[in-house]
């Protein structure tokens, strides 16, 4: 008999009777009561949190393990907020279209890619040039839809672009082979077109943690399907201290969608854009106090990363 009278099996089944009653809508008003401005910069705090761990974990397994584990986890978070974010009001088989396409390309390739970055230049490198993804999609605006850019977006652009070059082509401490961003660009332009995805899903169907559900499974399902094709250093391993150490990794990712979601909907996209891409200047400050010795932080560095920053917001406040 358990000490306190209560098995561990009738524990959960309350928690989710908890649940399901609803009860989590105090989380939705909390988050609700704070300003979209702070939820902007809590989700881009979240995030860089969420960056933390994941460096620490891809030097205990591959960055595809890593990868998928903080899809699951995230998946996990997602199914208890289901009650409370989605209404299923809309077309269904359009948005799972519209999942299919951000598991494949946002929580697999650029994820993966990501990840796998870090491992090579660093996570501070690797989210300057992330950062700099919206410029996929103004040049995708462009040479696709025939749009014509503000005089904004086109400075942004440009912002952009000489911050990325700065960063490439540092020398010295902290410089890396032109080569090896490879990874954190391909994972750029992948970034760069998973918002259109995630919104074309959202306006089909007001459900976006069934999205995360769906398009994380989509995720793992492809991971796991390319991994046979991969190298030994990208198999999949499997081990439960693994797996515990990176729940909060998948919850600090969950966190920041959720704020990011809450801000863009309940604030000003000029406002609330340029603050969601905040990010890499949190994981240049975290890194400085978590990762020393493991991240070089220079001046070029946190130049690049302060001009490609203002180009993402030039681009995305101007939309």
């Amino acid at each position: 008999m358990p000490r306190y009278g209560i098995s561990p099996g009738r524990a959960i089944i309350v928690f989710i009777n908890f649940i399901w009653q609803r009860r989590l809508y105090i989380l939705f008003d909390f988050f609700s009561a704070i300003p979209p401005e702070y939820r902007a910069l809590l989700g881009s705090f979240f995030f860089s949190c969420n960056q933390m761990i994941v460096r620490r974990l891809t030097e205990r397994a591959s960055p595809l393990t890593i990868t998928m584990m903080v899809n699951f986890w995230m998946a996990v978070t997602a199914i208890f907020l289901v009650p409370i974010f989605d209404s299923f009001d809309g077309d269904i088989y359009l948005a799972l279209l519209f999942f299919l396409g951000v598991g494949f390309l946002g929580q697999a390739t650029a994820r993966f890619l990501a990840y796998w970055s870090n491992t090579l230049i660093g996570v501070s490198r690797t989210n300057t040039v992330v950062a700099g993804s919206p410029i996929g999609a103004a040049i995708m605006g462009v040479v696709i839809l025939g749009e014509r850019p503000s005089i904004e977006i086109w400075i942004g652009m440009v912002f952009i672009v000489v911050g990325l070059i700065v960063l490439t082509s540092e020398r010295g401490g902290g410089s890396y082979p032109l080569r090896m961003y490879t990874y954190a660009f391909i994972a750029m332009l992948a970034f760069s077109i998973t918002p259109y995805l995630r919104k074309g899903a959202m306006t089909a169907l007001s459900a976006p943690a069934f999205g995360v559900i769906v398009s994380t499974i989509i995720a793992n399902a492809t991971l796991m399907t390319t991994s046979r094709f991969m190298a030994g250093p990208q198999k999949f391993e499997f081990s439960r201290s693994l797996a515990l150490a990176s729940i909060p990794a998948g919850i600090f990712a969950m966190a920041a969608a959720l704020n990011f979601w809450t801000a863009l909907r309940d604030g000003p996209l000029t406002v609330i854009s340029p603050l969601v891409r905040m990010t890499p200047i949190f994981v240049i400050i975290l890194s400085a106090i978590f990762l020393r010795g493991k991240e070089i932080i220079t001046m070029r560095l946190i130049l690049a990363t302060g001009v490609v920053v203002i180009g993402a917001a030039l681009i995305t406040a101007n939309p």
